[in-house]
């Protein structure tokens, strides 16, 4: 099983907008602090945000913000550090000029984007080589604007306000609805006054549909923040405790969190000879579903009855691709080199010159680069994610990198190919579980048929249910798995 490190950190979508109605913009700029993130008994590190004026010739002419978020994880034992530093600077007014952003796991950087205004567009510097210009809302918040917003705002009871705030890890703006409520304690030694609820509006484009998580802040008297809890991916509900204030958490944090096994979801029971299982049922129940479709269907997988707040899902699988229903034609994205799918890299050849391409069929090629990358790949959960040439220099990672790297493989020997996120039938300690997983869709014969490089069979089961696919044309970083969040940690499976 290979399980994903799903993070906000990873979200970064390359989206395009239309500008929001602009909103006024209050200049507010937080003092410095310092924020203890917990998940239940486990401390996950801290949150600082610190404040600086920029100055030129003596003279202050702005102010720079800055957040570093600073996470310890386990990953089915192996320690995983995460880190991220957001910053932007302003003029004197509080107007964006520039603002910037940089992930890390362990030393290694990750991520880097970096933007600059020119009136009311907006230049964004993916890694300093990919560019996207976006509307730019002058009267907007930045990236830290929830910070700016809770720390200098003076709340009514039952005040309603929007805001709009760009967001890097969605490089683009994002309305938030906000809530204000005057509370009466029960108790007299409770010291939360105030809530202030801030609800991102859900963001939508192309097959991608993201809905970033609200944030609840508990304030004292004088609408000073206690504490705030939100969520994560791959981890659910998290609290962020001001290490200077009056309230102090009831928890003895001694454990580690360990988001490998926190991503598993149990099931009722054991699905026999699940990697050769043609077909299978499951009743799945979504926490907030609220009646939207969960994942994609298509030829392997139908939604056959559906409430609310479950559905009953019918998987089939195929072992050859002509039993598989014809399939829409492939477009010119499944054959595109892109930032992760480069498979016009010398690279990639490289790799699979050992195949013997005496083949011509399609799909026969696709099954030997399938075993290709299976005998080849070493398994290494703390591998960070790459595009495939340098996964192909050095085959090892998790199920992100086979299946990144068995879809340049195939692009490059002109197969159409898509990566598939889900979820993988697996037991751990004896007990039937589903959790995270990516394989590779090609296609072959007019249909598209599935293939997972972590394990080499020709062919997928019964037991990975897919929820969504895409191409990752001109995608930066692993935006489309958000497409999971509404299953870790909120999912539970029956097999039928």
């Amino acid at each position: 099983m290979n399980t994903s490190l799903v993070l906000t950190f990873t979200l970064l979508l390359s989206l395009q907008n239309a500008k929001p109605e602009p909103l006024p913009l209050v200049s507010m700029i937080p003092n410095g602090y310092r924020e203890e993130v917990y998940k239940a008994e486990s401390q996950l590190g801290f949150v600082a945000v610190s404040s600086q004026p920029i100055e030129k010739n003596g003279k202050k002419i702005g102010n720079r913000l800055q957040k570093e978020t600073n996470l310890t994880l386990q990953r089915f034992g192996s320690i995983v550090s995460l880190r991220m530093i957001e910053s932007q600077e302003m003029d004197l007014i509080g107007t964006v000029q520039r603002i910037s952003m940089k992930q890390y796991q362990g030393p290694k950087q990750t991520l880097e984007l970096s933007g600059q205004r020119d009136g009311t567009t907006f230049r964004v510097w993916v890694e300093n080589n990919s560019e996207r210009t976006i509307p730019w809302d002058i009267d907007g918040f930045g990236p830290l604007g929830k910070e700016q917003m809770i720390s200098g705002k003076k709340w009514t009871h039952e005040e309603h306000l929007q805001f709009d705030c760009y967001q890097a890890v969605v490089n683009r703006f994002v309305t938030y609805d906000v809530v204000a409520t005057k509370k009466t304690p029960n108790d007299s030694k409770d010291p939360v006054a105030w809530t202030v609820l801030m609800s991102p509006k859900k963001i939508t484009a192309g097959n991608l549909s993201l809905q970033l998580p609200k944030t609840l802040y508990f304030l004292d008297q004088n609408q000073t923040v206690l504490f705030s809890e939100t969520e994560m991916d791959g981890i659910g509900d998290i609290s962020l405790v001001r290490s200077k204030s009056a309230f102090v958490p009831n928890r003895s944090p001694k454990q580690m969190f360990d988001i490998g096994k926190a991503s598993f979801i149990p099931i009722n029971r054991r699905l026999p000879a699940a990697r050769s299982s043609i077909s299978s049922s499951y009743l799945i129940t979504v926490l907030g579903l609220q009646g939207e479709n969960p994942l994609v269907e298509d030829e392997r997988q139908k939604i056959v009855k559906k409430t609310n707040d479950a559905f009953m899902l019918e998987v089939r699988a195929f072992r050859l691709p002509d039993d598989v229903p014809a399939s829409a034609a492939p477009s010119a994205e499944e054959m595109a080199p892109s930032k992760y799918i480069d498979w016009d890299n010398p690279a990639i050849k490289n790799y699979s010159r050992e195949v013997n391409f005496l083949e011509i069929d399609p799909w026969r090629k696709a099954v030997l680069l399938e075993k290709l990358v299976r005998r080849r790949m070493m398994f290494d959960n703390q591998a960070p994610f790459t595009c495939a040439s340098e996964i192909a220099k050095n085959p090892r990672g998790d199920c992100r990198h086979a299946a990144i790297l068995l879809a340049a493989l195939c692009r490059s020997e002109g197969i159409p190919s898509r990566i598939a996120h889900g979820l993988l039938y697996v037991e751990k300690n004896g007990e039937p579980m589903f959790g995270f997983h990516m394989w590779t869709e090609a296609h072959v014969r007019g249909r598209w048929v599935a293939l997972d490089g972590t394990m080499g069979f020709g062919f997928v089961g019964a037991d990975h249910i897919k929820i969504s696919h895409h191409t990752y044309n001109e995608i930066e970083s692993l935006a489309p798995i958000a497409s999971l969040q509404n299953f870790i940690g909120k999912a539970k499976i029956q097999v039928d």
